[in-house]
């Protein structure tokens, strides 16, 4: 559910800022509920500190993430976290999913009096524990809200902050081409079908087609694991096909005819010229990365021409996704982007997902079926939920 047909609202900041009693006060003043992660584990779990004592943190942060989640899934308009719950990155990205994040922020003096007595199970490591958060809570806080002040002044704070737009989560998004922007599906369905009339195969094109659509995820999952070279793999894939096919076609025909009329076609998911155009006109840089032969590659991607702020081939490259070299370059290439504010978005579970995670950026797979598994921060169905989060 929404605050004011908006996102939810999640507070973070360091114990002793006001999540929870901003978070009631806000919530009484508009008519609105509150999830209190820490609140609802002691009613579920007991004492905190106690927790701490018997199960140690990292159980605890279990616990909280299965909080988190459940309050983002809830009916509670606002959720106020705890204060280490920036620690944990899939707290953070289901946060980020469905709620605005409002960093609340007071002085280290502040803070300890608020919390002097407490019995917090962290509380004598405040100073330690603000600094290193620090960052977590400026790199994921969509605006800030200082609560050195009165409860009525962090209120007020906290409505002008309100007024606006959050900005950008991210400033570069490393987007891939096949399946993501580019129909290959269709593309592939095309030259395939076009190869096997030219080279004069004698069953339909269409059974050559559902064939070769059966060998391609093992091959490219070969080569993206390094099982499997570049130079090898037309060989490898029109030999299965005529292994399979019964046909007796040469593979190197096979090969050139492909790659020739695959070249030839510009086929675009529906709605991905708006989604790119959407995303640079907030000022967000998009780039291309693909694996792929450049001479194919250069040619499909004349269909986004103008829409994008560059684009990078792992032939030209000279290595593939997911290997953290590709990354490395196209992240020195385009000027090294803070790496928090870089996305990679696309539908491949290894050459995205994995290499981005590998290389220390935050991944989120493009998935319409919802039926994927992986490792990616964000998973998203549509063009719309990925604006939404970034």
């Amino acid at each position: 559910m929404a605050v004011d047909g908006k996102k939810k609202l999640a507070f973070i900041g360091p114990m002793g800022s006001g999540k929870s009693t901003l978070a009631s006060a806000y919530a009484a003043k508009r008519g609105l509920t509150v999830f209190d992660t820490d609140k609802e584990f002691t009613r579920r779990y007991g004492e905190i500190s106690a927790y701490f004592a018997a199960f140690g943190e990292s159980a605890f942060r279990d616990k909280e993430y299965l909080l988190v989640a459940e309050a983002v899934n809830s009916d509670a308009h606002i959720i106020a976290c705890g204060g280490g719950a920036v620690t944990c990155p899939k707290s953070m990205a289901e946060l980020r999913r469905a709620c605005d994040i409002v960093r609340l922020h007071a002085p280290v003096d502040v803070l300890r009096e608020r919390i002097a007595g407490s019995g917090r199970p962290l509380a004598a490591r405040l100073d330690e524990l603000v600094a290193e958060r620090d960052k977590a809570y400026r790199r994921y806080a969509d605006r800030t809200v200082n609560t050195d002040g009165d409860l009525n002044a962090a209120l007020r704070a906290l409505e002008r902050a309100l007024e606006t737009p959050r900005g950008n989560r991210y400033d570069a998004v490393l987007c891939d081409a096949d399946d993501t922007l580019l129909d290959f599906q269709a593309a592939m369905r095309y030259a395939i079908a076009a190869t096997a009339r030219a080279v004069g195969a004698k069953r339909p094109s269409a059974e050559i087609v559902a064939e070769y659509e059966k060998i391609l995820p093992d091959v490219w999952g070969r080569l993206e694991r390094g099982e499997l070279s570049r130079a090898e793999l037309p060989r490898e894939r029109f030999e299965m096909l005529a292994a399979r096919t019964g046909e007796k076609f040469d593979w190197r025909e096979f090969d050139a005819t492909y790659m020739r009329e695959i070249k030839r076609t510009r086929f675009v998911i529906d709605g991905a010229l708006a989604f790119v155009d959407g995303l640079r006109s907030r000022g967000i840089k998009v780039y291309i990365v693909t694996n792929s032969y450049k001479a194919v590659a250069s040619e499909r991607l004349k269909a986004l021409d103008g829409h994008t702020d560059g684009y990078f081939i792992s032939e030209d490259v000279g290595v593939d996704k997911p290997d953290v070299k590709f990354f490395e370059y196209v992240h020195a290439a385009i000027g090294a982007p803070d790496k928090d504010r870089t996305i990679i978005f696309g539908d491949g579970v290894y050459p995205d997902i994995h290499g981005g995670k590998a290389f220390g950026i935050d991944a989120c797979l493009f998935d319409p079926s919802g039926a994927k598994r992986s490792e990616a921060d964000y998973t998203v169905k549509s063009y719309a939920e990925f604006c939404a989060l970034v």
